[in-house]
């Protein structure tokens, strides 16, 4: 085969055109194996509302941060609009107990390290009956974490977290 290109004439074979059309496919396959790399070889920090303990009067939670992801987080913190935060709250938010179960919250508050496959977890209030507890029970708080990856890559996760039994999905389960 002969082709001209900007003048010059080139002459290919079949083997050369074949082992051309190789090139191109291994060249795009690297490319695609570093984009899914990079996509998939960072932290993945999630936030969720666990039940510490429930009775028939009361229910405590742990918000619970799990790194799911490849490598190590860094320096996570996590925030919320304290308006939609004020929603959420129960008849027993007292200031001493808002000190105490919206810690998680401070600016100044960062959790060093979690490395992949950790899971680290704080008190994060109770609910008695639909909002006599410190929380509303099935209130949804809208919540962002930021961290670091173990190279310096920023990321940030936008999560809603729920105040709700995780126990049982349906609420009623049999005595332990």
């Amino acid at each position: 085969m002969e082709f001209s290109v900007c003048g010059m004439l080139l002459k290919l074979s079949v083997d050369t055109l074949i082992a051309g059309v190789a090139l191109i496919i291994s060249i795009a396959s690297l490319g695609t194996s570093i984009f899914s790399w990079r996509k998939a070889f960072r932290p993945l920090v999630t936030a969720s509302v666990r039940t510490h303990q429930a009775g028939n009067v009361m229910i405590a939670y742990d918000l619970v941060l799990l790194n799911s992801g490849q490598i190590p987080a860094r320096d996570i913190t996590i925030s919320t609009d304290p308006s939609l935060l004020n929603r959420a709250l129960g008849e027993d938010a007292s200031d001493d107990n808002r000190r105490k179960w919206l810690a998680c919250f401070e600016p100044d508050r960062k959790i060093r390290i979690l490395h992949n496959g950790d899971k680290i977890s704080c008190s994060f209030g109770t609910t008695k009956g639909e909002v006599g507890g410190f929380w509303r029970y099935k209130a949804s708080i809208p919540v962002e974490i930021a961290y670091s990856g173990w190279f310096g890559k920023q990321y940030t996760e936008k999560h809603e977290i729920q105040i709700i039994d995780s126990d049982s999905f349906t609420g009623f389960m049999w005595a332990k």
